[in-house]
């Protein structure tokens, strides 16, 4: 049993929940606290909220047991040895990064914190927050952090749908201000993964962000090749074997639609911390007009698609997940009704049409979100419900027909 066991996890979505259960695993007494109610009575009955591999059976095995979930902090706070905060920070209408859940929850947190207590704070945050939260507890508790009480930075770095999993492989970055957080920090981290990587808190926001910047950028390049091939009339999927088969400094990335609530928010983390960002925001542009490109690009090959019927595959932002934030599903759909088209969409794990009612008919499928249920489908069940002319849209190859659009008739069986 570790030394410090008991934990409360502070926001238990897609980031807290798995790992409040793999901590649980691991032989913590561990509590979830959240504000949403659906959520908290979901878990109570032994259900995820979300989809995560691997995770509900440790939330059956440990509920009531290691685990619990509640609404009210106070008394979790008071009993915890160690604390987790894993609140969102996501960016308003202007593109702002909003750290108001982080900062209520100290002002609330703080006449709960006791001496001796490990805070590790896990939610994706700006340059330099972590000191600013060093500065609010010392000026509120009047704790010496380092001495009466630790303060890590440990960012998430984990796939959705894949956080159990993944919270065993990928090497754990910690952040302190002082050898005694690190010591404390990495007490809790060494039981869940082989490889912790010690180093300052600036050093470790910055890396979580680049992480998803990089990432970011680098599937922009892929859709910017893309638009390039289509517009000289290329197929981009011939042109990317070229260049990625057998070839040692290959490593393109495929086109796709880029979203989701860690990729296109992180960059505006940055966004005052710099002069130079057209890269960054150069790969937003080009990544938020992947819908648009399509729209324009279909339009100018089959003309209007003012009464024609529109199936769109995917709600989701990424694959065989059910998260629909930052999704561009959305904003393909307003096009194709912009341009006066009747529009349906379909998303095996979110609520949604049926396929059948979706591809009934259908004049146009696109393809927004590669779930593997889509690519095992095949085109078979498109040929029979869609019509015999229907244009296919297909931007990630999930057929291995080889090119972003066609027609359903010029494939063959």
């Amino acid at each position: 049993m570790p030394s410090k066991n008991k934990v409360t996890v502070v926001g238990i979505g897609r980031v807290g929940l798995p790992l409040a259960l793999v901590l649980a695993d691991k032989g913590y007494e561990v509590i979830g606290a959240d504000v949403d109610k659906a959520r908290l009575n979901l878990i109570s009955k032994g259900k995820l909220p979300f989809i995560e591999e691997g995770a509900e059976p440790l939330l059956k095995k440990y509920y009531g047991n290691r685990f619990t979930a509640v609404e009210k902090l106070g008394s979790s706070l008071e009993k915890s040895e160690i604390i987790i905060i894993t609140l969102g920070t996501p960016i308003d209408g202007n593109y702002t990064p909003n750290f108001s859940q982080i900062i209520d929850f100290f002002e609330e947190a703080c006449p709960y914190l006791k001496k001796g207590q490990l805070i590790i704070l896990r939610s994706t945050i700006a340059p330099g927050v972590t000191e600013n939260i060093k500065r609010i507890i010392e000026e509120k508790t009047k704790f010496k952090v380092g001495e009466d009480i630790f303060l890590a930075y440990c960012p998430e770095r984990i796939a959705e749908g894949k956080a159990v999993q993944e919270l065993a492989e990928i090497p754990q970055i910690i952040g302190t201000l002082d050898k005694n957080s690190a010591k404390e920090a990495g007490e809790v981290f060494k039981k869940i993964t082989k490889t912790i990587h010690f180093t300052d808190t600036l050093s470790a926001e910055l890396a979580k962000l680049y992480c998803n910047i990089y990432r970011y950028i680098d599937f922009a390049i892929g859709n910017e090749f893309m638009m390039i091939a289509e517009g000289q009339g290329a197929d981009i999927y011939e042109v990317l074997r070229l260049v990625n088969e057998g070839y040692k400094r290959g490593g393109l990335k495929s086109p796709g639609f880029t979203a989701g609530p860690c990729l296109v928010k992180d960059s505006f983390f940055l966004l005052d911390k710099s002069p130079y960002l057209d890269l960054m925001v150069g790969a937003w542009r080009i990544n938020e007009n992947v819908p648009g490109f399509l729209v324009n690009t279909l339009k100018e090959k089959y003309g209007s698609f003012a009464g024609k019927k529109v199936a769109i595959l995917g709600l989701a932002f990424k694959k065989n997940i059910d998260d629909i934030r930052y999704s561009l599903t959305p904003k393909l759909q307003n096009y194709f009704i912009g341009e006066g088209a009747s529009v349906l969409v379909h998303d095996p794990l979110l609520p949604s049409e049926s396929l059948e009612v979706t591809l009934k008919d259908a004049d146009l499928v696109i393809v927004a979100t590669n779930h593997d249920i889509f690519k095992n489908m095949g085109l078979e069940k498109i040929r029979q419900l869609s019509k015999e002319s229907c244009v296919i849209c297909d931007v990630w190859n999930m057929w291995g027909v080889g090119k972003i659009i066609f027609r359903l008739d010029e494939v063959e069986k």
